[in-house]
């Protein structure tokens, strides 16, 4: 019988042989290989744990013990250029004797969770995606803030408008300028308050480690940065180009951004290597400013506060340099806070709130 006559004739098409075989091997090699993790890894779970770990860190990572302390001042402070001109025409009020300053820190927004950003698994220098580790923009925002100056006397300047024609121009020119009417300097008998609010919001990185637990999401915080704000932003604020940490045998230089050499207030550091400090040892710190570039006009006021007590180290318009010594009661983790206040801050009850806080973390070690 011959194929084709009383059955079927099957016919191979060779052109598709190598595609065939190609799809052979390539189910072969997906045999052989584990299937990829499942993305992302991350569930509820791991945000709720992130979440009990920073709570144990809440008093530590609260930025409001910045502003702790009424600073005692005795400063007479007089008119200067500035003092001379207005383009309102709105009398200008200065203080003239300063005794006192202090600030109420305001309301934490710190019960709403979306301030902070949760990043699970982000690629970091080595790190691969499919680490199980959560980094953290933790944020700390504050309303309602206010700054309370005390004084016993008060410089007055008044303005009037004054008309200057320029003739050498045709038509002539006409052109309305505010000059001096007057200057008074009023005593009271008693201490007079003013006051300022303003608004801050705290920003510092945190990294915690997903430990291996049974049937238990647990994470630990194991690295920080430094903490910063800038009132009420980054361009009117006062700019630390750098603070210096000595002691009998070291120096240490903390610049802002991070750095490879890991001196950087915003790097993130392993909670056992950050700046250790001995109870009982004295360290010197030196905080300079890149502004303001007109030093006559105004000048930048230094503080440095530690436990609680804050100190005015200003020693130049651009510079502060004070001492610290934490006891033996200040064991553990603490922080080293400094403040850069611009004169006008404090000067003119009128004036806006502008200003810039770090918060540099340290370790206290038993004497």
């Amino acid at each position: 019988m011959k194929v084709g006559e009383s059955g079927q004739q099957f016919r191979i098409n060779y052109n598709y042989f190598p595609f065939a075989i190609l799809i052979i091997i390539l189910f072969l090699v997906q045999c052989g290989r584990v299937p990829p993790p499942k993305w992302p890894w991350w569930t509820n779970s791991d945000s709720t744990a992130v979440r009990q770990e920073l709570e144990k860190w809440h008093t530590y990572l609260n930025p409001a013990p910045v502003w702790d302390d009424t600073v005692l001042v005795n400063l007479l402070i007089g008119l200067n250029y500035s003092d001379s001109s207005s383009r309102t025409g709105d009398t200008i009020y200065k203080i003239a004797h300063l005794t006192r300053i202090w600030v109420n820190p305001g309301q934490s927004a710190r019960n709403d969770t979306t301030l902070d950003i949760y990043q699970f698994g982000v690629t970091v220098d080595t790190l691969v995606m499919d680490d199980t580790f959560c980094q953290v923009i933790y944020r700390d925002s504050f309303s309602s803030a206010r700054l309370y100056m005390e004084f016993d006397s008060l410089w007055v300047v008044g303005f009037q408008p004054d008309t200057i024609i320029d003739t050498t121009k045709s038509p002539p020119e006409t052109t309305i300028v505010q000059r001096v009417n007057y200057t008074e300097k009023r005593g009271f008998p008693q201490q007079q308050q003013a006051f300022k609010e303003f608004s801050w919001s705290v920003n510092r990185w945190l990294f915690l480690h997903q430990d291996t637990m049974p049937d238990t999401c647990y994470y630990s915080l194991i690295k920080i940065s430094g903490a910063y704000a800038r009132i009420p932003n980054a361009e009117a604020s006062p700019q630390i180009s750098m603070v210096i940490l000595s002691k009998p045998g070291r120096v240490d230089t903390i610049y802002f951004s991070p750095r490879i050499d890991g001196k950087g207030l915003t790097n993130l550091k392993p909670l056992d290597s950050i700046y250790t400090i001995r109870a009982g040892e004295d360290i010197s710190i030196l905080i300079t400013t890149s502004t303001p570039s007109d030093t006559v006009a105004d000048r930048n006021r230094f503080f440095v506060t530690v436990k609680g007590r804050t100190t005015d180290v200003t020693i130049s318009a651009r510079s502060g340099n004070g001492n610290i010594r934490f006891g033996n009661a200040d064991t553990g983790y603490q922080h080293i806070y400094l403040k850069v206040l611009p004169n006008s801050n404090i000067f003119y009850p009128n004036s806006d709130f502008t200003g810039t806080v770090w918060a540099i973390p340290v370790r206290v070690i038993p004497e």
